[in-house]
């Protein structure tokens, strides 16, 4: 192995080192102690989306699961490496569309599945820009993601990039919605008061449809753009029918 591979293997995340974890595993006997690796990234978890990043510390969640850190270690080596673990695991929690449904359904399903677990977790938020998605939930949600696509008649061509688009905007609108800048999820928006207290002579277009501003939740904004999309998709790549 080149210094090269060496220095990839050891990045948390790559995919070189999701492999060399794989094969780590399966050799791996359990522990009698009942610390298993799931347990630790479920208390994490609850740890991070009660008290946001900056708590996890390894004390701390050996402190939760009344252990000490060295046992800790023995399951990962770093917090960045259970930050990875951490985030591949929630994304095990998307709920996979029914295979019978129809393409369009699956993928609308699924972008909305995967809007649901970001938001309800959104203090890991800043963990998911920390190493790519190559996980075993990551990757089986992009084998689901592509073949709904392909199941709703596009070419490769056009639903493999329709996917990589539809993945960033659906982590677009959830860092947008769950950031102190955003829209509040009641559907008011932070800028209504502004835009009521500007002149209607300097901003005609803004005060002629401020009401508008406060109509939509930020459901309902995601599911437009999503549909959006879709259809603008379908009209310029049709389906294979």
């Amino acid at each position: 192995m080149s210094a090269t591979d060496v220095a990839t293997a050891e990045i948390p995340g790559s995919a070189r080192w999701w492999m060399d974890r794989e094969r780590r595993l399966a050799r791996r006997r359990p522990r009698a102690d009942g610390l298993s690796i799931e347990r630790i990234i479920t208390t994490a978890v609850a740890l991070v989306d009660r008290e946001g990043l900056e708590a996890l510390t390894v004390r701390r969640l050996a402190d939760d699961l009344e252990t000490g850190s060295a046992s800790l270690y023995r399951h990962f080596a770093s917090r960045d490496e259970l930050l990875v673990l951490m985030v591949d695991h929630v994304l095990g929690e998307i709920v996979f569309p029914p295979p019978d449904s129809p393409g369009r359904n699956k993928v609308e399903v699924l972008s909305g599945e995967l809007r649901r677990v970001l938001m309800d977790h959104a203090k890991l938020l800043p963990a998911l820009t920390a190493s790519p998605l190559l996980g075993p939930n990551a990757m089986r949600g992009a084998e689901n993601g592509l073949a709904n696509l392909l199941d709703a008649g596009f070419v490769p061509e056009a639903a493999v990039p329709a996917y990589l688009a539809l993945i960033d905007y659906v982590l677009g609108t959830v860092y947008f919605d769950t950031s102190s800048a955003g829209r509040a999820p009641s559907g008011e928006r932070n800028s209504a008061d502004l835009i009521a207290a500007l002149p209607a002579e300097a901003f005609p277009t803004l005060r002629a449809h401020e009401a508008a501003f406060a109509l939509p939740t930020v459901d309902e904004v995601f599911g437009f753009g999503l549909t959006t999309f879709l259809d603008g998709l379908e009209h310029r790549f049709p389906p294979l029918r």
